[in-house]
C-alpha cells in the first residue's frame, strides 16, 4: 500500500514539476508588437571610428555566424544594469547567428538572414516575472567561447536593453523577448578605475622623464 501511494504521490508531483518551467522563445525574428512587422530587431556593428574592431567587420554590418548571443536571466524585475550584472545573472541558451557579416547584398538580412539568431525554445526554472538580457559577441572561430573571454581580448561585445518579462508555463506558447531593440556590437569604454590607472601611469612616466 505505501509504494502504491509513493507512486501516485510522484505521479502527481512530477507534472507539476515540469509545469513550472517558463518558457522563452529565444529569437529576434519575430513580429515586433509595437510596429506589428517582422525583422526590425538586427544585431550590428558600431559605426562611431574608434568604438569597434574593424577585424570583427566593417562599421555598420549586420554580424554573422562569427557572432553568437546568449541569453542571459534573473527571477524579478530589475531595470539598472549595474545591479542586473552584480546579482550575477544566470546563463540559459546560446545560438549563432546567421548569415555572413556584412551590409548590402549579399550578405544582409533580406539575403541570409544576417543581423538575426534563433535559438529555439528554452524553459527556465521560473515562472512569473524574470528579466532578460541578450549578450552578443565575437566568436573569431571559435576561439572565444563567452562575452567575458572576447571583451578581454579586445573584441566586438554588445548588451541588449534588460527586458523585465512574465513568462507561463506550457502548454501555452513561449513568450517572446517582447520588447527587445536593436543594438549594436564594438569595443565597449574602459572603465574609469581603468582610465585613472593609465592616468597615473602616465603621470609617473612623465615625472621620470623630467
Amino acid at each position: 500500500m505505501k509504494w502504491l501511494l509513493k507512486s501516485l504521490l510522484l505521479g502527481a508531483l512530477l507534472p507539476a514539476q515540469a509545469f513550472s518551467q517558463g518558457q522563452i522563445a529565444f529569437n529576434n525574428t519575430f513580429t515586433d508588437p509595437l510596429t506589428n512587422t517582422p525583422g526590425t530587431l538586427p544585431v550590428t556593428i558600431s559605426t562611431a571610428v574608434g568604438t569597434f574592431n574593424p577585424a570583427n567587420g566593417p562599421p555598420g554590418a549586420y554580424v554573422g555566424s562569427n557572432y553568437t548571443a546568449s541569453l542571459f536571466w534573473l527571477a524579478g524585475t530589475v531595470t539598472n544594469q549595474t545591479v542586473f550584472d552584480s546579482l550575477n545573472p544566470m546563463w540559459a541558451i546560446e545560438a549563432s547567428f546567421f548569415g555572413t557579416t556584412g551590409t548590402g547584398i549579399p550578405p544582409g538580412p533580406s539575403v541570409d538572414g544576417s543581423g538575426f539568431f534563433d535559438g529555439g525554445v528554452v524553459r527556465l526554472p521560473q515562472v512569473g516575472f524574470v528579466t532578460l538580457q541578450v549578450r552578443a559577441w565575437y566568436k573569431g572561430g571559435g576561439i572565444y567561447a563567452s562575452y567575458d573571454a572576447a571583451r578581454a581580448a579586445g573584441h566586438n561585445v554588445g548588451l541588449s536593453n534588460l527586458l523585465p518579462l512574465a513568462i507561463t508555463a506550457p502548454p501555452g506558447p513561449p513568450r517572446n523577448l517582447d520588447g527587445l531593440q536593436p543594438f549594436t556590437v564594438g569595443i565597449p569604454e574602459p572603465s574609469t578605475f581603468a582610465l585613472a590607472v593609465l592616468g597615473g601611469a602616465a603621470l609617473l612616466i612623465f615625472r621620470r622623464w623630467k
